[in-house]
């Protein structure tokens, strides 16, 4: 999975993901900070989600 994962980043950005030697510094930041913003937007989704539906059966009853 992380070969496979590697290997979309490397054609993406054109470096070899795979040699540490040829990424940028700041680039391994960079895509935790994707990575997190990801997470954290699909967290916020079910929890806004989550308050609906228990907002919903609360005047159900």
């Amino acid at each position: 999975m992380i070969d496979f994962l590697l290997g979309i980043f490397s054609e993406m950005f054109q470096m070899n993901m795979r040699d540490h030697h040829d990424m940028p510094f700041a680039m391994p930041l960079m895509m935790a900070c994707l990575v997190g913003g990801l997470v954290g937007f699909i967290i916020v989704k079910f929890v806004v989600k989550e308050q609906q539906d228990d907002s919903e059966q609360r005047q159900v009853h």
